[in-house]
């Protein structure tokens, strides 16, 4: 469904438990912004190509639902809104993008990895 475009508020979200499982980290964002169905992918890959499958489990916390429309390049002004180019989400701040729960220990770095493919400041808690 074709949409306007719409703001993501300032309102810090809260966070949902404390972090007192230390088999258990997350992806939070720290400003509010938009991010496309392309960069969770790219950070789905980077930690499933660094963490090991039999240890560490994978839990994506936010969906790309809300599609984005673009008009080609060239094109005059009228006819129509234009198609659907890509897919968004909106994300608030202090919102878990991705919480990898695991065996043993975890590593921070491949988070941190994760962290850089998003268009969205993040840490790691």
């Amino acid at each position: 469904m074709k949409r306007h475009k719409g703001r993501v508020s300032y309102i810090p979200k809260i966070n949902e438990s404390s972090t007192n499982n230390i088999n258990k980290l997350r992806l939070i964002s720290r400003e509010p912004g938009r991010i496309t169905a392309t960069q969770m992918k790219a950070v789905i890959m980077v930690l499933k190509r660094t963490l090991d499958p039999k240890t560490n489990s994978i839990a994506v916390k936010v969906f790309p639902h809300l599609a984005v429309t673009a008009k080609p390049l060239e094109v005059r002004m009228g006819k129509g809104k234009g198609g659907i180019d890509h897919r968004i989400s909106r994300i608030r701040m202090n919102s878990v993008i991705v919480e990898v729960i695991s065996k043993g220990d975890i590593n921070r770095r491949s988070l941190r990895a994760a962290g850089a493919k998003l268009g969205v400041r993040t840490t790691i808690e």
